[in-house]
């Protein structure tokens, strides 16, 4: 990623001064020029909507008017004004699950209210009620892809996110700027890590001692922003930034204890001065549970049908390939504890666990990736076919079959086997509560190239941030994945 902004790392005192203080107009105005980013996104999501809406019109029914439809364009101001006051822009900090649902529910709003105001001026009869609905349909498509590519396209070019500073003396500390560095649609950029601890070598974001910085004041006047990092705060550094102000950051983001929790679980309280955290893990509610199995059901049942051909075609190619069985079923733990045989189309050759013994025992890297990771990124074990439908995740349908009868949801945690509860240690707990799925957040986030701990981290971020929004916006992410190929072996 190219980073546009001024390098402080291995310079002098002085130079660092002169680099802190003196960012481009851009970086300085960060959060305004996301805004316009973000402004003209959604005016060419609104546009192509439209435009999309009045083809489709045309292409199924009678001609209209295209030219008459121009005319709405002035109502995209009313669309914008709606956003912002829904708070999407400049959309800082905020989750791509949040966000989804902020734009869903704010377009079908003016939709809504544009479709009423047509009866109430007495104009419907000059607009198809037809195009109203599909450019709603396609505005709730067209709005979120225009917002990724143009963040892509402002990340890549070194102008998307506002710089800020990260507070902490440990390395919780490092961990965190390295996360929103690599998670650069936050809008959110470290480019400093302050800390009162005296070692400032070794960080992948420059550090700079306090005491330096307050006897340069003028130094983090490019920086507005500040993310501490509670757990790893001194009394001093904390009384520094909050108390005496030092550095007169406008803003500061808090990392705290709890930071595992996630923020789609989490409801803020004032309590008369005191910071209350309502957390509500709404996956172990019956209630959500019910909803979520409705909706597993019905989207199963629909994409059974839909994929019966395909379905079809690979269990008569798999024979062909290779000798043995079409399926393969595999024991794993479902919710509850209880042992599920989890579905797959056969992907390995007849003698797979002979062949992994040999070639374990003759490769001692390979051994040390399977101790790691129970999976190796070149299995001698998969044939012909089965490395296609591994790496298209075609091998997976048959699981459709084990959400009909309930074992499995499209979305959860990843199925286990016995031998991973002891690796899961408490995680396991939240575990067995819910139902494993097909597909998950730690596959829409890397696959197999995601390391262990960081699947547990996933599992349990999302029973515990659970949200029917959450599951749609997996499904969509993992569409996306299996397209890109992303860490499939």
């Amino acid at each position: 990623m190219d980073n546009k902004f001024p390098s402080i790392k291995d310079q002098p005192d002085s130079q660092q001064e002169d680099d802190l203080s003196s960012f481009p107009w851009i970086q300085q105005h960060a959060r305004s020029w996301m805004t316009i980013v973000l402004v003209i996104a959604d005016t060419c999501g609104l546009l192509i909507a439209g435009l999309a809406g009045v083809g489709l019109r045309m292409t199924l029914y009678e001609l209209i008017n295209p030219p008459f439809y121009w005319k709405l364009i002035a109502l995209i101001p009313v669309f914008l004004l709606v956003f912002a006051l829904r708070g999407l822009y400049p959309a800082v900090g905020l989750s791509p699950v949040e966000e989804m649902r902020r734009l869903t529910f704010s377009t079908t709003i003016v939709f809504l209210f544009f479709t009423t105001a047509t009866f109430w001026v007495r104009s419907a009869e000059y607009f198809s009620r037809l195009v109203i609905a599909f450019s709603w349909g396609f505005a709730i498509i067209t709005i979120p892809m225009c917002r990724w590519l143009f963040r892509v396209i402002a990340t890549n070019s070194g102008l998307w996110g506002e710089p800020v500073a990260v507070v902490g003396n440990g390395p919780q500390t490092q961990r965190t700027a390295k996360f929103l560095l690599e998670r650069m649609r936050f809008g959110i950029r470290p480019v400093i890590i302050i800390d009162d601890t005296g070692n400032i070598d070794g960080s992948l974001v420059p550090k700079l001692a306090v005491d330096h910085l307050l006897s340069n004041a003028g130094q983090m006047s490019g920086i507005q922003t500040a993310v501490l990092v509670d757990p790893e705060l001194s009394e001093t550094l904390r009384n520094s930034i909050l108390d005496k102000q030092s550095f007169g950051f406008k803003r500061l983001i808090l990392i705290s204890d709890f930071s595992w929790i996630g923020s789609l679980g989490v409801t803020p309280y004032d309590l008369e001065g005191l910071l209350g955290l309502e957390i509500r893990q709404n996956l172990l509610y019956k209630w959500d549970q019910r909803v979520k199995r409705f909706v597993d059901f019905t989207v199963s049942l629909m994409m059974g049908v839909i994929t019966l051909p395909l379905t079809l075609l690979i269990a008569l190619l798999i024979p062909l390939d290779s000798r043995g069985s079409i399926f393969y079923g595999h024991a794993r733990i479902g919710k509850e504890g209880k042992p599920i045989i989890v579905w797959k189309f056969r992907t390995m050759v007849g003698n797979a666990d002979q062949v992994l013994e040999n070639y374990l025992t003759d490769n001692s890297a390979a051994k040390a990736e399977w101790r790691a990771n129970q999976k190796l990124k070149h299995d001698p074990r998969v044939t012909r076919v089965g490395g296609f439908l591994r790496r298209t995740s075609l091998d997976e349908l048959p699981q459709i079959w084990n959400v009909l009868k309930g074992e499995m949801s499209l979305v959860g945690p990843r199925p286990i086997v016995p031998e991973e509860i002891e690796r899961y240690q408490q995680g396991y707990l939240l575990y067995q509560r819910v139902r494993p799925g097909i597909t998950g957040l730690w596959q829409v986030s890397g696959r197999t190239n995601v390391g262990y701990a960081d699947r547990l981290h996933y599992d349990e971020y999302y029973v515990r941030n659970w949200s029917i929004w959450l599951d749609i916006y997996i499904l969509l992410r993992t569409i996306w994945v299996v397209i890109r190929g992303e860490g499939a072996y």
